[in-house]
């Protein structure tokens, strides 16, 4: 390459280098010198590796002989490669960087190794927002707004899915239906925002007596459906209590006034043939109508 080529690269805003098959260096352009804060009078002709030993790792190493001997070229993504060519930025953080070498003949024939880095922090940093933005809208999507925990659509999605896997490999699973005892009390009362903290201590206890791997959904109103996966009947009649007893010992205070978590619970095992979501949540509900017969804060088990 001729000095008007060396020239020219000086000028473009991407780092860009040239070394020989020794490693030596030929060009280090303006760019790559103020990002690196490397002077090139120190490096022109030196071996580059004395700065750069990295680039003497077996994983660059082998792509650099094959671009020396045939003019392969090399790619070195940003994801798998993001900071090959150290470059801090003022925040001290270094730079992403997308870098890749191509073969220039060299006089007397082979190769040279012009090896370009480009800096694609930026475009890095908005595809990782991005991605958390979507992360966060996909979250939002299967919440309760209110509560915290998974909303009607996304609790019928993965219980419909676990009841699948259950029905398919003959395993236990059973399903709570649970509501706020005289909750339309308590709003007439109290308020509809003493109704909604009703609502948020309720899915607050109960998420805190779960066992990791079971899940609570709000179906809607203050109605509430708890999942219990590899779960028989006894087991799950046990969770029922000690969600039961967990609100009761924890009533909310409200204006002055403590006002008692109380629910009704259903409680439906998977049958021997299978059930269906449909038929699982049916008979949660005829248990948890039983419960409210019976006198409230009571627990029904079909």
């Amino acid at each position: 390459m001729n000095d008007v080529g060396f020239e020219v690269l000086d000028h473009v805003p991407l780092g860009v280098m040239v070394f020989d098959k020794a490693m030596r260096v030929l060009f280090w352009n303006a760019c790559l010198e103020e990002w690196t804060g490397l002077p090139r009078d120190e490096l022109l002709g030196r071996d580059v590796r004395d700065r750069l030993p990295q680039l003497w790792e077996p994983r660059y190493a082998g792509r650099l002989r094959d671009l020396f001997a045939h003019g392969a070229p090399a790619i070195f993504s940003s994801q798998l490669h993001p900071h090959l060519v150290p470059a801090p930025l003022r925040s001290g953080r270094l730079r992403v960087e997308h870098t890749s070498a191509v073969a220039v003949p060299a006089e007397g024939g082979g190769f040279h190794a012009l090896l370009t880095v480009q800096d694609v922090t930026g475009l890095t940093e908005a595809m990782a927002a991005l991605r958390e933005a979507r992360d966060e809208a996909r979250r939002r999507a299967s919440i309760d707004g209110l509560t915290g925990v998974a909303n009607r659509a996304h609790f019928l999605d993965m219980a419909g899915r676990a009841v699948a896997t259950a029905r398919r490999h003959r395993r236990e699973l059973s399903l709570l239906a649970l509501d706020v005892d005289r909750f339309k009390s308590i709003n007439d009362t109290h308020g509809h925002a003493a109704g909604d903290a009703t609502l948020v201590a309720l899915a607050r206890v109960c998420s805190a007596a779960l066992r990791e791997g079971d899940l609570i959904g709000r179906l809607g109103g203050d109605e509430f459906a708890v999942l219990l996966p590899e779960t028989k009947r006894a087991v799950a009649g046990q969770a029922a209590l000690r969600l039961r007893d967990a609100l009761s010992a924890e009533p909310l205070e409200w204006e002055g006034r403590r006002l008692p978590l109380e629910v009704s619970v259903g409680v439906a095992c998977l049958g021997p043939e299978g059930d269906s979501l449909d038929t699982l949540l049916g008979r949660a509900d005829e248990a948890l109508y039983e419960a409210k017969r019976q006198g409230r804060n009571c627990i029904v088990l079909r």
